[in-house]
């Protein structure tokens, strides 16, 4: 009786993953929807994980340097004044963590929108010039224009072009309404996010032990060890990973200033520390601080910002091409040529995002496919 129940639950369990691919097919609106629901419903806690897991390498950094942990413990007192201790500590290099981050992004803004204000200004004080050469120009021209015949040609309808403007009016003030809304939702969204990834980084030990256990609870020892193993090659791909993108960056601003100062185009500190920052994106984040870097160098020479435009050009394929992929690859053990072919791939799937996680994806397959292969290899050499 067994075996037939056994045999009849194969064709069923078929016949449903048939049926339910097929629903999926003639439902794709549907299922789209409600995934973009769930991942709406879950923003806050997906962006606090990914928090928790940027702020955990400042916080590990604190906490090895402000936490030691004496190897015998006398009684169950001592070992709860203990975790009272290592758990006040590390909320203490949590909050250092923070800290640095945001007086790292608070020296940028110090550095960049000073300068962006000053550009702006510059231009506002350059306005009377501005309408002065226009008006020379119109008055030059204004006899050979016949505006009466090219209003005639138009052919406009002023009431038409009146309720257009109203209407575009009316589509702005709802659009403001909208955008004052979704800024609200983003603040909200943000301070969920970080009070999670507080959450997390304090008991991380403790929700790596309940995931653990529920993986060797619900299945066979031999899963579980697959996915405990999986999860740990991921925690330290997107760690390593983490971290060479930042000495990359850091590399990148650091060539991009030298050079600046070498040509003598104004701003060097300041655009090599913007371009650090915006280079954290692969690829194509440093060209972010590129544009920025020629507003600010094309209202002083704007000579000096088609050369900065240039030199970075340059500087940026010599980057992406030959320095990115030799020092990320030998960081995540990931071939240079495969950090190419990731973020190549990545980016065309993806954008932004695909390329930002194009290689810390590519190296978890690689290491992977790599053990597999060897150990199939020496189970045959057996």
């Amino acid at each position: 009786m067994k075996e037939y129940k056994q045999e009849l639950k194969r064709p069923l369990i078929l016949i449903f993953i048939v049926l339910l691919g097929y629903w999926a097919v003639n439902n794709t609106d549907v299922i789209v929807g409600f995934l973009s629901n769930v991942f709406n419903i879950l923003r806050p806690f997906i962006l606090g994980g990914c928090f928790a897991f940027v702020l955990n390498i400042p916080m590990t950094f604190f906490e090895n340097k402000l936490i030691n942990i004496p190897k015998k413990r006398k009684s169950k007192k001592d070992d709860s004044t203990q975790r009272t201790k290592t758990k006040g500590k590390r909320m203490l290099a949590i909050l250092l963590a923070i800290v640095v981050i945001v007086l790292i992004l608070a020296l940028l803004i110090d550095m960049v929108i000073p300068e962006l204000g000053k550009v702006i200004s510059m231009l506002i004080d350059n306005i009377p010039y501005y309408i002065e050469e226009v008006t020379k120009f119109a008055e030059t021209n204004i006899d050979s224009i016949d505006i009466a015949n090219i209003m005639d040609e138009l052919n406009l309808d002023m009431n038409a072009i009146k309720d257009q403007l109203l209407n575009y009016l009316s589509n702005i003030v709802v659009s403001s309404v909208s955008l004052v809304g979704s800024i609200i939702n983003g603040i909200v969204t943000f301070f969920i996010a970080v009070i999670f990834a507080i959450y997390l980084l304090v008991d991380k030990e403790k929700l790596q032990m309940q995931i653990t256990k529920c993986l060797y609870a619900y299945l066979s020892s031999k899963k579980a060890d697959k996915l405990v193993h999986i999860g740990k090659v991921s925690k330290d791909t997107f760690k390593n990973f983490l971290t060479v993108q930042c000495l990359e960056a850091i590399i990148l601003g650091t060539l991009c200033a030298l050079g600046m100062l070498l040509l003598k185009i104004p701003y060097a500190v300041t655009i090599g520390i913007l371009v650090s920052v915006t280079a954290l994106i692969p690829i194509v984040g440093a060209f972010i601080g590129c544009i920025v870097g020629a507003v600010l160098i094309v209202v002083i020479d704007p000579i000096k910002a088609v050369t900065f435009i240039v030199f970075f050009i340059i500087l940026q394929q010599l980057e992406g091409n030959l320095i990115y992929p030799h020092v990320v690859g030998n960081k995540v053990g990931l071939p240079g040529i495969w950090v190419l072919v990731a973020i190549t791939i990545g980016g065309d799937i993806g954008g932004i995002i695909g390329m930002l996680l194009g290689v810390p994806i590519a190296t978890i397959i690689y290491i992977l496919l790599r053990e597999n292969v060897n150990r199939r290899l020496e189970a045959k050499e057996k």
